[in-house]
């Protein structure tokens, strides 16, 4: 992949999740001032519960598909055959566990979920690992148009009906649950249709490719369900020590800070299978200018979102939702740390070095359970982002110090900006105001 390549599928990308963040923000306003705090916080567990579910059952297989077919040369239909397999086994053996036990999970960390709310992310669980399977082939292959195109219309879909249930016959929580499902149904039979034409499915297990995705897919496995640990473990803590309303107004503060997230979120999806196929200098390289460069859009808009977060979520979500606005100072702090350990952790899962990220991750991990079990009886949902914040400076710093002993690239190489990076922004501003007329004028030389 090219230089000219890796700058437009992390373009598009950008710009299809910022179009996709965009609408699903105007989807959680309608959410937030049509369900009221008690009710978007339960909608918040039920859309949570599946992701992790899936974090804890795929075992590292969706990174791993990116290696075997990028390194090991794996054939493709194989791949995907497997994941169709895995999928469909591992999805609904998690379901039927968790449904067993679903007493002791709604009275504690899904505390004020019912059993028929919690019955919908069961529905969307096989879903959502179907999707992250098939994704990864996508991403293998560089076929990130039909990832953009698939989460456009899935996200516009999702709105229009939302707006229609909740807003024009006045629905609820229900309703909302209907429609979050059968969008994510369409998405599936969608995706592989669309895949189907290129890819051929078999319900039948390639084993060597098994072994070889396991035997790779475990080394990230830790460090992969970790990462979402340390970024959701506050979600279960806030419900198991506040309850469902106070859910809702975490979400509502963290969802600004997934926003900026979605740029590092994005640059690392279109680096990894850049990096997998690259000389350990060369990825030491790319990943200290891309380091540098993701901080530069990340630390000014977490800037901007402690100063202007507080203003801008009464506005949108109502006077209801005015305690959203304490944990976001914090929040901030937590944006440009993860914005680090997004990218930095894509170096090593690269040269399949994983065992850095999972010690990186699992001690940022119990430094984020220790401090949210302390901090949030406490302080509340600010004390939730307290403890996130230390956890992701935490985890920063271990994979920067190891890093910065195998690259021997110096520090200010990872953080500070330098004449070549302004000239790849105004050259990028360039790009975009081509396809603007008269726009072209207002960049500088």
């Amino acid at each position: 992949m090219n230089s000219s390549k890796l700058l437009k599928d992390m373009l598009g990308l950008l710009g299809t999740r910022a179009v996709w963040s965009v609408l699903g923000l105007i989807s959680g306003i309608i959410l937030a001032r049509w369900l009221g705090p008690h009710d978007r916080g339960v909608l918040a567990l039920v859309l949570l519960l599946p992701s992790t579910l899936v974090t804890i059952v795929k075992f590292g297989a969706a990174q791993a598909n990116v290696y075997t077919i990028n390194r090991k040369q794996a054939p493709i239909d194989k791949v995907a055959s497997n994941a169709l397999v895995l999928a469909i086994f591992w999805g609904l053996l998690t379901t039927v566990v968790v449904w067993l036990i679903r007493d002791q999970l709604t009275s504690t960390m899904l505390r004020d979920v019912p059993d028929w709310a919690l019955a919908f992310a069961l529905v969307r669980t096989p879903m959502l690992l179907l999707d992250n399977y098939l994704y990864s082939i996508l991403q293998a292959t560089g076929q990130f148009g039909t990832y953009n195109t698939r989460l456009l219309i899935s996200e516009g879909l999702r709105l229009v009906l939302l707006a229609t249930a909740l807003i024009a016959f006045d629905m609820g929580l229900f309703a909302a649950l209907v429609i979050y499902t059968g969008v994510w149904f369409i998405n599936i039979v969608w995706l592989l249709v669309t895949m189907s034409r290129q890819i051929r499915f078999r319900l039948r297990l390639d084993w060597p490719i098994l072994r070889e995705t396991y035997s790779f897919g475990i080394r990230s496995y830790v460090q992969i369900l970790t990462q979402h640990l340390l970024i959701r473990v506050g979600f279960y803590m806030v419900s198991y020590f506040l309850g469902a309303s106070q859910v809702a107004f975490y979400t509502i503060a963290l969802r600004f800070t997934e926003l900026i997230l979605e740029v590092p979120q994005a640059i690392g999806l279109v680096l990894y299978p850049r990096l997998a196929s690259l000389p350990d200098d060369e990825v030491h390289r790319l990943t200290a200018q891309t380091c540098r460069r993701t901080l530069m859009v990340t630390a000014p808009a977490a800037l901007a979102m402690a100063l202007i977060g507080p203003y801008v979520i009464v506005l949108w979500y109502g006077e209801d939702f005015a305690p959203a606005t304490q944990p976001l100072p914090w929040a901030a702090v937590a944006v440009a740390m993860m914005s680090i350990y997004v990218i930095v952790t894509r170096d090593f899962t690269s040269r399949a070095q994983q065992a850095v990220n999972t010690v990186s991750g699992l001690i940022a991990l119990i430094v984020n359970a220790g401090l949210c079990w302390t901090l949030i009886p406490l302080y509340g949902i600010n004390g939730a982002a307290m403890s996130t914040a230390i956890a992701y400076a935490a985890a920063a710093v271990v994979l920067l110090t190891v890093f910065l002993r195998e690259s021997r690239i110096p520090i200010g190489d990872l953080f500070v900006p330098k004449r070549e990076d302004v000239e790849y922004f105004v050259g990028v501003l360039r790009k975009v105001a081509k396809k603007i007329p008269g726009a072209a004028s207002l960049i500088p030389s």
